[in-house]
């Protein structure tokens, strides 16, 4: 399942975040340190559990280079990973003489070497280390300590699926790029306010058209109006009616979600498909060709 998620900490995060861009971009805050690597996944699929707090986030708990438990917000509105300053210590993610900011005692950006969390391991994980103050709210709150924020650095990594009622999060590792947003923010926020159009089309000949899903967004995926005879879609075995759930990796809820993912398709190379028919989930192999 797709999971869209708005919270209180979500949006201060970027707000902080757009703030410590700021700092970055004029020098007033410390020099930020360059991860050693890219984030990586462990490249296994696993599950994480997770509590509920009374305030509707997920709280996970986890060890850092091996040191903790630590308990961290699992947020997926956030864009950066957070880690207070005593859990950066305790971990050794950074040194004690590290300098510090007078600002919420930010010190940069640091790398984390292994994030384990349940079934999951990811290594070279780049975080912000500051005292957020919204965290130190919420502890007193609950009467507990909170020692970061897990966001945009981590999960990217994943694709995810969170059941809210067994409390338990399933990551299933992609490959793909991982902005570094802290250092895009600066240039966006100076850059000049142009409005830019993305025009979305499949690479290749499919041979199918799609309709807006049944359920809206409650829509396991879109449904498949019609097929053309003797087209790649044909020929893979998709029908009219079956209703398209993924293609090439990529969920499928939305007609953009289909021309998205179709479009990083070229011709001549197999994709997998996958679609429900009669109540029961199918996987295809679709090898889509030049055309118009």
């Amino acid at each position: 399942m797709n999971v869209s998620m708005t919270s209180v900490l979500s949006h201060r995060t970027l707000i902080l975040a757009t703030a410590l861009a700021g700092l970055v971009a004029f020098g007033a805050g410390p020099a930020p340190v360059e991860p050693a690597q890219k984030p990586k996944a462990s490249g296994q699929k696993g599950t994480v559990p997770f509590e509920m707090l009374a305030t509707n986030h997920m709280v996970v708990r986890a060890k850092i280079n091996g040191k903790g438990p630590f308990d961290l917000i699992f947020d997926v509105g956030a864009p950066i990973t957070l880690l207070t300053n005593k859990a950066s210590l305790e971990s050794g993610t950074i040194k004690a003489d590290a300098p510090r900011s007078f600002l919420f005692s930010i010190r940069g950006e640091a790398d984390v070497k292994k994030l384990e969390m349940g079934e999951m391991t990811a290594e070279n994980v780049p975080v912000i280390v500051l005292d957020h103050p919204l965290l130190k709210a919420m502890g007193d709150m609950l009467d507990r300590p909170l020692d970061g924020i897990i966001g945009y650095t981590f999960f990217a990594r994943y694709r995810t699926t969170i059941d809210y009622q067994a409390h338990r999060m399933t990551f299933e590792p992609v490959d793909g790029p991982v902005r570094n947003l802290m250092k895009d923010l600066p240039d966006r926020l100076a850059g000049p306010r142009v409005a830019r159009h993305r025009t979305l089309a499949p690479s290749a000949l499919w041979g199918l058209s799609v309709g807006d899903p049944v359920d809206g967004l409650s829509s396991p995926g879109v449904p498949i109006r019609s097929i053309v005879a003797d087209s790649p879609a044909a020929i893979a075995g998709l029908k009219p009616g079956d209703v398209l759930t993924t293609l090439d990796g990529r969920w499928t809820t939305s007609i953009t979600d289909v021309y998205a993912a179709a479009a990083g398709v070229p011709a001549g190379r197999e994709a997998p498909v996958i679609v429900l028919r009669d109540g029961k989930e199918l996987t295809l192999t679709v090898k889509p060709v030049a055309g118009l």
